[in-house]
């Protein structure tokens, strides 16, 4: 019988059942969201193994966090009985994806890299994944590929076996050699050589062996060779037998060290098989364009020189060696010892270990619904996105690396024009402009009746301080950090600058970034990005680095060879703003360092990280000087009930900005619902896009589209002040299709903006739906201040 309720958790329907564990689709009330509800059945109840084991599982999912591995958002017990709460995946398992056929080989090398990441800082905590297969990857409504199930997970630093003296665990048709023979010693390369089988079949869309029963399967992982891709694939890049054989080889010393070297490899085959593919048509277009030439060639000009991004010759490697019938390890053991081995393997698997497996066969599709949903196609990248993190525990420790002190303050560039920024336009007569008040969610949508409101023209411009300006960071061994910069002495500005990875992670490590806020050699802040998807913001004064944040960007980098990489930050006051490859990463907190200095970009931040000879390309380096259009301004939208939205208009014609407000409420929420918030590209009271904030903590975006109104996202809020005279701060930054929400300095919401990408007025408002006022009342506001942004 499927139970109503676990917890606070609506049951909607059974995902489906295995042996370890029952799932169900379930309704959360308080977020409002679809998850998956995985169970322990009642007769494991009294199994302390079992039960240890799923407790375990939702404390390490929970501690690893990482952005490919799905997401535990609660752990209880309802009735003694465990449940976990997760994710719900609805775009269905790879293993529903591989009913239907092999994978391309560019969309197995994305899946390649989010498992791969995943995987690596798995390993970097010490956990052994220790049953990787199809059924164990889902995706989600986006097509993104997700890690699930650690139910048997290893950990290396861990005294406690939960599995029975004697056991095999793991499935055996993707089970490493070492898995086999019983090594109590696995490390992450066991899991490598699961996802080199998870490869094979992607791409052939059958197993690497195969055999009528598991005991025959696990030795054939031990004993048969590595089978030839190709032989089953012929159209396939003749370097796919290399990876494969790597990735699959006997001796895990033989290996990929990490996943991301494996995702890192094959990614670095599609590349060059696109490239092949498309010699003849590059060498016609390189002729064409010569005959076509009758310029000469400009020089180039000195600091900063326009460069072209450099093309680093690919290092050259080794093909990995494909493994013998008998590996090393086999070659070693005498016959008996083989034997014995063969032996045991039958003995465990078909005892003890045969429990285990079945018992752990509970399919992790399940919580990705009944039935497999179509995927969408997967949107094709320009360049497919490349990480390295940090190396699984067994292998050899990198030495430990210092950021560099900087020689001197950054030298000065040729002479680059500063126009200075437009004055401020008047403040425009702000009077409350009554604009019909909507609940779509209730069908209250009426005509407006007010006049239409005419906003300024769009004839804003926005020059930047500095740029764009291309050129090269050139590398050398005088372990100071390589930069190039201009003596702006801004502290609030935006600055957006390419930068391209130098040479592959295989060749060594790299980074980059800027500088902002120097006030003197040695002393700024620091935001930089390393080859291995590690991320910093680094206060450097007195010959020392304080961290403030740092964080993780492996699944956003691209790290192959002369990839492009794009990073805008946004510095205002105490707080800034950091996006990489239009993905926002983090809000930055910038009080240690409020006062103005220099900006540069820069590399060689650590050591370590310059090869002689090569260099780091960077382009459109560009900042603009950030200076408010409006405000601060503060006033009170006065409640009516005459049933239309109080607003107070800025008198702008703006398409990107910033724009904050501290709104006061009106009074509590015994008294009545209360909502207050923005619009924004406002094109007149029919065509406008209003984000609201309300006291029923939710947020709402509405596009208000030629007299309709139409819900576009919406979402909860947990840090809402809900008292009577409370107050909450509402940030929107606004960057062509996107929009960022901050709550009370909090991020809350990306939002997509592709219906309205106009120019348009910005208001403060409220009384947004009706009902949400109270006559007599007034919803005050301060703050209300506008940044134009290019």
């Amino acid at each position: 019988m499927i139970p109503e309720k676990i917890g606070r958790y609506v049951i909607e329907s059974e995902l489906g059942r295995g042996g370890m564990a029952t799932v169900y689709k379930a309704y959360d009330p308080r977020f409002e969201r679809t998850v998956a509800i995985k169970v322990l059945p009642r007769e494991f109840l009294h199994e302390p193994e079992f039960r240890a084991r799923f407790n375990r599982e939702a404390k390490i999912i929970a501690a690893l966090e990482h952005p490919a591995i799905v997401p535990v958002y609660d752990f209880g017990e309802e009735d003694g009985q465990p449940y976990l709460v997760m994710r719900y995946m609805p775009g269905g398992s790879l293993a529903d994806r591989l009913r239907e056929g092999p994978i391309p080989i560019e969309e197995a090398a994305r899946i390649l890299q989010r498992l791969g990441s995943a995987l690596d800082r798995a390993h970097s905590q010490g956990i052994i994944h220790r049953d990787l297969k199809p059924s164990n990857i889902l995706f989600d409504q986006y097509g993104d590929a997700y890690l699930a199930d650690f139910g048997i997970v290893h950990v290396a630093s861990s005294s406690q076996a939960l599995t029975a003296s004697g056991s095999l665990v793991g499935t055996p048709m993707y089970m490493s050699p070492e898995q086999v023979y019983g090594d109590k010693e696995l490390d992450g390369r066991s899991d490598i050589y699961a996802l080199g089988i998870i490869l094979f079949q992607m791409l052939t869309g059958q197993l690497p062996y195969e055999a009528d029963t598991p005991a025959k399967v696990m030795m054939k992982h031990v004993l048969d060779p590595i089978p030839n891709i190709r032989e089953v694939r012929p159209d396939l890049p003749p370097a796919c037998e290399d990876v494969i054989a790597k990735a699959m080889a006997k001796e895990r010393e033989q290996r990929f060290p990490t996943a991301s070297d494996l995702a890192n490899r094959l990614t670095a085959v599609t590349q060059k098989n696109v490239k092949l593919e498309t010699a003849d048509v590059a060498a016609e277009i390189a002729r064409r364009e010569a005959e076509d030439a009758s310029a000469p060639v400009e020089t180039a000009v000195e600091s900063p020189p326009p460069a072209e991004i450099p093309q680093t010759p690919q290092i050259p490697t080794e093909a990995p060696p494909v493994s013998s019938g008998l590996s090393g390890l086999w070659q070693r053991l005498p016959a008996w010892a083989i034997g014995l081995i063969v032996v045991a393997c039958l003995g465990c698997f078909g005892l003890t270990g045969l429990t285990v497996w079945l018992v752990t066969q509970v399919d992790e599709s399940l919580l990705s619904g009944e039935t497999t949903p179509t995927i969408s196609p997967f949107t094709t990248p320009t360049e497919a996105p490349t990480v390295t993190t940090e190396m699984i525990a067994a292998a050899p420790a990198e030495p430990t690396e210092t950021p560099l002190p900087t020689p001197t303050v950054l030298p000065t560039n040729t002479a680059v024009s500063s126009p200075t920024l437009l004055p401020p336009s008047p403040q425009a007569d702000l009077t409350a402009t009554a604009v019909l008040a909507t609940r779509e969610s209730l069908a209250a949508t009426r005509d407006a009746e007010a006049g239409s409101f005419e906003p300024p023209p769009d004839t804003f411009t926005f020059p930047p301080l500095l740029g764009p300006v291309s050129g090269e960071l050139l590398h050398d061994n005088d372990d100071f950090i390589e930069s190039v910069g201009e003596d702006l002495n801004l502290a609030d500005f935006m600055v957006i600058t390419h930068f391209f990875v130098p040479f592959d992670i295989t060749s060594g490590n790299w980074d980059f970034g800027y500088f902002f806020r120097q006030d003197g050699p040695d002393n700024e802040y620091r935001l930089v990005i390393r080859a291995n998807g590690l991320w910093n913001l680094n206060n450097r004064f007195d010959g020392e680095d304080h961290i403030v944040q740092e964080g993780d960007v492996s699944d956003i980098l691209l790290a192959n060879e002369g990839a492009d990489n794009e990073i805008i930050l946004i510095a205002q006051g105490t707080r800034g703003f950091f996006w990489l490859n239009g993905r926002f990463v983090s809000q930055l907190d910038l009080s240690d360092r409020p006062g103005i200095g220099d900006i540069a970009v820069a590399t060689g931040f650590y050591n370590n990280s310059e090869i002689p000879g090569a260099a780091t390309a960077y382009d459109d380096f560009t900042v603009w000087a950030l200076e408010p259009e409006i405000g601060p301004l503060s006033g009170e939208l006065a409640h009516t009930g005459d049933d239309t939205i109080k607003t107070e208009y800025a008198g702008v014609a703006l398409k990107n900005f910033m724009v904050e407000a501290l709104f006061y409420n009106p009074y509590s929420t015994d008294e009545g619902i209360w909502d207050a918030g923005f619009a924004f590209r406002d094109l007149g009271v029919a065509d406008q896009y209003w984000l609201i904030i309300d006291s029923e903590q939710t947020w709402n975006l509405i596009d208000r589209f030629d007299g309709d109104d139409f819900f576009v996202d919406n979402g909860p809020l947990d840090n809402l002040d809900l008292s009577a005279g409370g107050a909450n701060k509402l940030l929107l930054i606004v960057l062509d299709a996107q929009g960022f929400v901050f709550v009370n300095d909090e991020f809350v919401a990306v939002l997509d903006l592709t219906d309205r990408l106009d120019a348009g007025d910005i208001a403060v408002a409220t009384a947004f739906f009706v009902g949400d006022e109270v006559v007599g009342k007034a919803t005050a506001y301060e703050g209300f201040i506008i940044w134009p942004l290019p």
